[in-house]
């Protein structure tokens, strides 16, 4: 190619210009053979221009062992033969950049099979999410790899790393990221489970829905430990009494849609339950096509609610569940190191509530006994005026007619069967709708009588007197800013804040930490980074913050949106290492789980 020459990538003509940088950067690497390693970061001086894309250093790692350097390629999308429509909407953002994204990292994982790879690219689960290892913002790509620059010793390896650098790069960018039309219709399927799901969600609202399962959608993974789909997996089929058909692009879909209110989904063990409410869970996110997910659509703010025995509670008021404590100790404004089962799910809940989410996922087998229920012998026994719990079938018919929706798993919390507007019967993984209508003469699935009695036992109506009022969200100067004191660098050699996981989930901001363990729309480590880096941002700006008045979450909306424009690259800190994008409400609930560590 000379410069200035006019070539054809597809039916798209692009002018591609060749500049000397490569060569440039070829002779420079080769000047500096056998000299200190800490040579290297004189590559970061300037940014290398290779004609249709830019290279540039964003971090020199100081020896071979430690961790890789950083290095972003950015190329015009015209340059790489794409037409300007794949940068006109979110969605066409979205679903080129993890198309690519997704290509790039099968042909680096190709070329370096081994855990000692030279080149490191992302790998992405099933979910469509904003990732900060390859991007599209104005009609341009970033793509940010991990270089393991070689050296023996302290001394630097010209020309192995010359190779990767103007030889390797180069080729995983041609092969990876230029429009080939052989890709053109895997890449226009990516694009139509984006522009469905949009579409489908809009028309649930409207249909009064919270949401939506396709027939033909395949819910089984491989196993407890793997996301990929089972084989030879039952598909979905929606009951007929629950059947909705939409209207989708042009097409009609038929699938179960579940109503607003209350929905519980029973079954024998195995068949099925949590199998239906997991897959739920995760559809919070777009999947890739072929997944068996990718027609699954809830709504948007949608979380998993469970217990968390342990979690730090932080000025929290309970006392929708929790009534005063024992000694008169208000629970209007409860904190704690360590709360009880029951007491983090009421926690959970209301947090949830307090973050912006209309929809709630609740497991039995992952909750608390006496946040659910309460059993009819306790309460004769006890009455309410000792329990300072409310259980949550206390509360839901309100909660559902302030316009909450639940969708639970029960398999032995048979109370939820009265309480349901929906009742779902998974059978061997196959879904039935059940009228339910508990007999007169037996005791409506609240126990039987107690030993001795002829007489069926029946539930006392339950005394809350109090209502259910949910209260208004914390401003987020409130919440913020006695953590402030704690965002500092942990160590006299560290020069910025740190964002650190410990294990997979345990993250830590300065001396700040929170355990995500149990939030289970967090789907991966880049994801609770995406959610570590965003709220530093937050705690280093809390008291400068134009919308210091608003919650957490409404914040947290506020940068997701930009980042959602122009991805994380004005985010401080943001190219630091792999990061993807979590909700709001997701952001809301790791910032209500911050506490002092050590």
């Amino acid at each position: 190619m000379t410069k200035g020459s006019i070539h054809f990538l597809g039916i798209f003509p692009v002018v591609i210009t060749i500049f000397t940088d490569m060569k440039a950067l070829y002779q420079k690497i080769r000047t500096l053979n056998g000299k200190n390693y800490g040579l290297y970061k004189s590559l970061a001086d300037k940014p290398w221009d290779f004609g249709d894309f830019v290279l540039e250093f964003l971090h020199i790692q100081g020896d071979p062992y430690a961790p890789a350097s950083r290095v972003t390629i950015r190329a015009k999308l015209q340059i790489l033969g794409y037409a300007t429509e794949w940068g006109s909407s979110f969605e066409r953002r979205l679903a080129l950049s993890d198309f690519l994204h997704r290509k790039l990292s099968h042909l680096v994982q190709e070329k370096y099979p081994d855990k000692d790879a030279a080149v490191i690219f992302d790998v992405a689960g099933p979910e469509m999410l904003v990732r900060n290892s390859l991007w599209i913002d104005n009609g341009e790509l970033r793509a940010c790899l991990q270089v393991k620059l070689p050296g023996e010793g302290r001394k630097i390896q010209a020309e192995l790393a010359a190779e990767i650098l103007t030889m390797v790069l180069p080729d995983l960018v041609s092969a990876g990221l230029y429009y080939d039309k052989s890709d053109e219709g895997a890449l226009q399927e990516h694009y139509r489970v984006l522009a469905e799901r949009k579409e489908i969600l809009s028309q649930i609202d409207a249909c009064g829905l919270c949401a939506f399962v396709p027939d033909g959608a395949e819910l089984p993974r491989a196993s407890g430990l793997s996301e990929m789909p089972l084989e030879k997996a039952i598909p979905f089929v929606a009951p007929e009494e629950m059947a909705v058909t939409l209207n989708v692009c042009g097409r009609e879909i038929r699938g179960m849609g579940i109503p607003k209110g209350i929905s519980v989904i029973t079954g024998g063990a195995f068949h099925g339950k949590s199998t239906l409410l997991q897959a739920l869970t995760r559809s919070v996110y777009p999947h890739i096509p072929r997944d068996g997910r990718e027609g699954i659509v809830i709504n948007e703010t949608a979380l998993r609610i469970g217990v968390e025995d342990g979690r730090s509670v932080r000025g929290t008021d309970l006392s929708m569940f929790v009534r005063d404590l024992p000694g008169g100790v208000s629970t209007k404004n409860f904190n704690t190191l360590s709360a009880s089962g029951s007491t983090s799910e009421a926690a959970n809940l209301l947090e949830a509530m307090e973050a912006g989410s209309r929809t709630f996922l609740i497991d039995e087998d992952s909750s608390a006994v006496n946040f659910l229920i309460r059993d009819v012998r306790v309460r004769k026994l006890l009455g309410d005026d000792r329990e300072p719990l409310i259980p949550l079938t206390d509360r839901i018919k309100e909660l559902a007619a302030a316009g909450f929706s639940f969708i639970l798993v029960a398999g032995a919390c048979g109370d939820y069967l009265d309480l349901a507007d929906n009742i779902i019967v998974m059978a061997n993984y196959k879904a039935e709708c059940a009228k339910f209508t508990p007999a007169p003469s037996t005791s409506s699935w609240r126990g039987d009588a107690p030993t001795g009695s002829t007489e069926p036992a029946e539930a006392p109506q339950a005394k809350v007197t109090e209502p259910a009022e949910v209260t208004q969200p914390r401003s987020f100067v409130t919440y913020m800013q006695p953590l402030q004191k704690s965002v500092r660098p942990t160590s006299a050699v560290e020069r910025q804040v740190k964002v650190k996981l410990s294990g997979d989930t345990l993250l830590q901001i300065g001396f700040l930490v929170s355990d995500t363990s149990r939030l289970n729309t967090l789907v991966d480590k880049q994801q609770r980074f995406g959610a570590g880096f965003i709220l530093l941002n937050l705690l280093q700006n809390a008291a400068s913050n134009n919308d210091a008045a608003q919650s957490v979450a409404g914040v947290a909306q506020k940068l997701c949106e930009n980042i959602k424009n122009v991805g994380f690259r004005n985010l401080p800190q943001g190219m630091s290492r792999e990061m993807s994008l979590p909700r709001p409400v997701d952001i809301a609930c790791v910032a209500f789980r911050l506490r002092e560590g050590k």
